[in-house]
């Protein structure tokens, strides 16, 4: 084999092992069931205070997806 096609088949290896890798395997989760007893309207809005939204901090590989 030449060198050239040493490399590429290389190259080809490592990509379908780093495409193999993405993801995560197994089986797929469930949601959480829904609450059985349904929350009193007037209590709900003292129990819980709104979180502060976070900023948005863009990441270098965003425009990619």
């Amino acid at each position: 084999m030449t060198k050239a096609l040493k490399l590429l088949v290389l190259l080809a290896a490592l990509g379908s092992l780093t495409l193999a890798g993405c993801g995560r395997r197994g089986s797929l989760e469930r949601p959480s069931p829904a609450p059985a007893v349904a929350a009193d309207p007037a209590t709900a809005d003292q129990a819980a205070p709104e979180a502060p939204l976070k900023p948005d901090r863009p990441f270098i590989l965003d425009p990619i997806i």
